[in-house]
């Protein structure tokens, strides 16, 4: 699968060239078996059928090894409890608009109640008024029967 490649230096950071003669791109290993290991690779594109794969560093092994898997376990885990809180934000965020776009129509219908109720709070206070009214001019009319 590997390629022989060749290495030219440019100022302090060195270039991985295929046989292609195009620059490789470095990567990370996140395998189990490789965790935390960088190689250079060119991956296929439509015009190029090279395969070239190096590994930038050594093997790492031992509790190194342990570690790294550890923590990229760690890190996958945290990953999908960030998408699964997201999903619930945005879950929540639904629920907080519907529940908006319900007290804004509970409102307006307490508005419209209130108009109402002060209509006939206003009514019955001017019938209350005409009915003395009347009682001192000794005319029962129509307010006789409150």
């Amino acid at each position: 699968m590997a390629t022989s490649s060749a290495r030219s230096s440019r100022g302090s950071s060195e270039r991985f060239i295929c046989d292609c003669g195009h620059r490789a791109k470095m990567y990370t290993s996140w395998s189990l078996k490789n965790p935390g290991r960088r190689f250079y690779t060119r991956p296929h594109s439509q015009d190029s059928r090279c395969d070239y794969f190096e590994w930038y560093d050594v093997e790492v092994e031992g509790r190194l090894g342990d570690v790294i898997t550890h923590l990229n376990n760690r890190r996958i885990f945290l990953e999908e409890k960030i998408c699964l809180l997201e999903d619930t934000v945005t879950m929540l965020e639904g629920r907080v608009a519907t529940n908006k776009s319900k007290i804004k129509a509970l409102q307006a219908k307490f508005a419209k109640f209130i108009k109402i109720f002060s209509f006939v709070i206003v009514i019955l206070i001017a019938m209350l008024v005409m009915k003395s009214q009347k009682k001192k001019n000794g005319n029962d009319g129509w307010l006789s029967i409150m």
